[in-house]
């Protein structure tokens, strides 16, 4: 934010006063001197509103940085509950898996035996070929019964037409099954029937009937999913292709094994993540540290000696220098720690070698926003910078806001009183000048009648 600029007076000063007498300047320079004396004032005004300004400025770029660092440290607490494990697959064709929060990190096999299918059905042909499946149908009734295997449900279209009746099943049994039109005529000579497919797979049959009776030509039964896991010579049927192989590890059978041949799924422990994220938290915190630094020293900015940068500085050191308790639980035992310039930096090699044989005391350090370790201590710390109510940055930010506001109404104030004086002046000025100029004209014609009188005796005696 720029300062408040002073007016120059001095234009207006020459402008408004136009002076007739001899006196006139020597009038001017009397009025250019007391306003410019009663404009001091807002020299001194302005330099401390540009320091104020400077200020804010400062404190808003040392706002984005710790709002940067805060967002790092948020982005880290995504990583630790979405990604801490990886899974791999050794035969991507055959199975795919996703891992999620309360997974473990292990080997697991399963063998697709079967994919498993889905139940379907077409509808009988109409008394004729239904042509315009919006205006006619298959049945005349507005209430039938759907079934599937043994779970029946009553369907109310709306009317009698065919896409009527599809909206009807998606809409009451969507649960169920998938309804859609299928023409089995010419593109010419349609003939559309309803077709029907099952949400689940398994092998129950699939009937709609109406008064006269069931509406399906043609069934065809599905067949449940069924595979094998860790070796065991049971099999698991499913009514899903998607399955739950142990807590927070899920499959997606892709298609059948061989007989035989398991697909081994690893779940391990993933620093890669966690690595980005300490990453990013360790530039974050290095822009911090060098927004702080311009305002030390002689040459140091418009912060320079206030007690905020050194409570800022404190808030640092506390999250460079964190601990759980012990040396082995400290960030610097996981690769993340300061150098000579005071600058954080992740030794990737320290992290995935520590991770490797202790991840689960990494998890314990690293902790999160809300139940302990570094994340809560970082969250807690950095949120308080940002309190509407209470916050260091925050607080500073709305006294200098206040401040500025109040300086810029007193220049405001003063403005005005300098204008009044000049005014004032001007006016009086003009009238002494006045004044002088009918004196100077009195003068003149006196002046003119000795000399006149003077020259007519001079001649009269000669």
């Amino acid at each position: 934010m720029s300062s408040t600029v002073i007016p120059s007076l001095s234009s207006s000063i020459s402008s408004s006063f136009a002076g007739v007498s001899k006196f006139s300047t020597s009038l001017q320079s009397v009025l250019n001197r007391a306003v410019g004396i009663a404009a001091l004032p807002l020299q001194s005004l302005n330099a401390g509103l540009t320091t104020l300004n400077e200020r804010q400025s400062a404190l808003q770029s040392l706002e984005a940085s710790f709002l940067s660092l805060q967002q790092s440290v948020t982005s880290l607490q995504n990583v630790v509950k979405s990604n801490t494990l990886s899974s791999s697959v050794s035969d991507g064709s055959i199975v795919s898996a996703t891992v999620a929060t309360g997974a473990l990190a292990g080997t697991y096999s399963i063998e697709v035996e079967n994919l498993g299918s889905f139940s379907s059905a077409v509808s009988v042909a109409g008394a004729t070929a239904v042509k315009d499946p919006s205006a006619t149908g298959i049945t005349s009734g507005l209430s039938l019964t759907l079934q599937i295997g043994s779970t029946s449900t009553t369907i109310t279209p709306a009317s009698t037409s065919l896409s009527s009746l599809v909206d009807a099943i998606n809409s009451q049994a969507s649960d169920q099954v998938q309804a859609t039109l299928v023409n089995v005529g010419s593109t010419s000579s349609p003939d559309y029937r309803l077709s029907l497919r099952a949400i689940k797979l398994g092998a129950g049959s699939i009937d709609l009937k109406d008064n006269s009776g069931s509406l399906i030509g043609n069934a065809t039964a599905g067949a449940f999913a069924s595979y094998k896991v860790s070796g065991l010579a049971t099999s698991i049927t499913s009514d899903s292709r998607t399955v739950t192989l142990a807590p927070g590890l899920t499959v997606n059978l892709l298609s059948q094994s061989a007989a035989g041949i398991a697909t081994t799924i690893t779940v391990a422990n993933n620093t890669t993540g966690i690595a980005s994220g300490l990453n990013s938290l360790a530039r974050a915190y290095n822009s911090a540290i060098d927004a702080l630094a311009q305002h030390h020293g002689e040459s140091g900015g418009a912060l320079r000696g206030e007690s905020l940068l050194l409570s800022l500085s404190g808030i640092l050191h506390r999250l460079s220098s964190y601990n759980n308790g012990s040396p082995q639980s400290s960030l610097a035992a996981f690769g993340l720690s300061l150098d000579k310039a005071g600058h954080l930096s992740l030794d990737s090699a320290t992290l995935t070698a520590a991770a490797t044989t202790h991840f689960s005391s990494l998890l314990t350090t690293l902790g999160t926003s809300t139940t302990g370790g570094f994340l809560k201590t970082a969250t807690d710390l950095l949120g308080a910078l940002e309190d509407p109510t209470n916050g260091l940055i925050k607080n500073e930010e709305s006294t200098v806001s206040t401040a500025i506001t109040s300086q810029k109404k007193k220049m405001a104030d003063q403005q005005t009183n300098v204008a009044a004086l000049q005014t004032n002046l001007t006016a009086r000025l003009a009238k002494a000048d006045a004044a002088i100029a009918q004196l100077e004209n009195q003068v003149s014609y006196v002046t003119g009648l000795f000399a006149s009188y003077n020259g007519t005796k001079t001649s009269n005696t000669l």
